[in-house]
């Protein structure tokens, strides 16, 4: 598959405390902005971390805040807090110009099971105008598995939205915990979709984020299965500490090779 160039999650405090070593070290940030961060964040921190990251010509993805929103949901408060935190991202993305930038759908089959057509309906609703934002600032939104148990309302999401620019953000880590459709069923209704993937193991019972080959997924089959599509996604590793870093980007490297 070749060299790539590979993204690393970190947290938008974190980055602005550590920028000289995120540079020293070539590395690609994903920024999360959590809500907190969205709140708080000083504009001219931000404005200057823009500059330099792109001064520097190193690539950037978003990761948008998730806990708490629900942006197929039916409670028109906790939509309109979702939509707001949504937009507030987006504004960011248009300073940092990213390649993608990925939110959570909120798909959680204990809540929605029964009412797939409802968070369907209203998940369209939501992602249409973003997908247009998208569009219009040449970056893609890419949305993330997290307790889904299939991939099908995911596709259904990406098809109803109907845009280049919406697109899949597929995670190694919540897929073993949480999926209960096979790892081909995911490429075979998703692979055309493919933007992103996130990397990090587990053991199948918790999302410990551990590094590549620290848990028990099968990155093997993952890879033999990502070849075969025709898509090139972006690559991100979501450490959870700095030692986690080193790890999974040295055992990504030698998948890669």
């Amino acid at each position: 598959m070749g060299r790539r160039q590979i993204f690393v999650n970190v947290p938008y405090e974190m980055l602005l405390a550590r920028l000289d070593f995120a540079i020293q070290n070539r590395l690609h940030p994903e920024i999360y902005f959590d809500g907190n961060a969205l709140d708080t964040a000083c504009q001219e921190d931000i404005d200057r971390l823009a500059g330099v990251l792109s001064e520097q010509k190193i690539d950037v993805t978003l990761h948008g805040p998730y806990m708490d929103l629900s942006p197929g949901g039916v409670d028109a408060k906790v939509k309109e807090v979702t939509l707001e935190r949504i937009w507030k991202t987006m504004d960011l993305a248009v300073l940092f110009r990213p390649k993608t930038v990925v939110f959570h759908p909120g798909f959680d089959p204990w809540r929605f099971e029964e009412y797939q057509g409802l968070w369907l309906k209203n998940s369209i609703e939501a992602w249409k105008p973003v997908a247009r934002k998208a569009e219009e600032i040449s970056t893609t939104i890419a949305v993330e598995n997290v307790f889904e148990e299939k991939p099908q309302t995911l596709r259904s999401l990406i098809e109803g939205v109907d845009s280049p620019n919406f697109r899949f953000c597929f995670d190694t880590g919540h897929y073993f915990v949480f999926s209960k459709a096979p790892l081909p069923q995911w490429f075979d209704l998703l692979g055309e979709f493919l933007a992103e993937v996130h990397f990090h193991d587990n053991d199948g019972a918790r999302d410990d984020h551990l590094p590549l080959g620290d848990g028990e997924n099968d990155f093997a089959e993952f890879f033999d299965l990502l070849g075969r599509i025709n898509p090139r996604p972006i690559l991100a590793v979501e450490p959870h500490e700095e030692a986690h870093l080193w790890s999974s980007l040295t055992a990504l490297e030698k998948y890669l090779s």
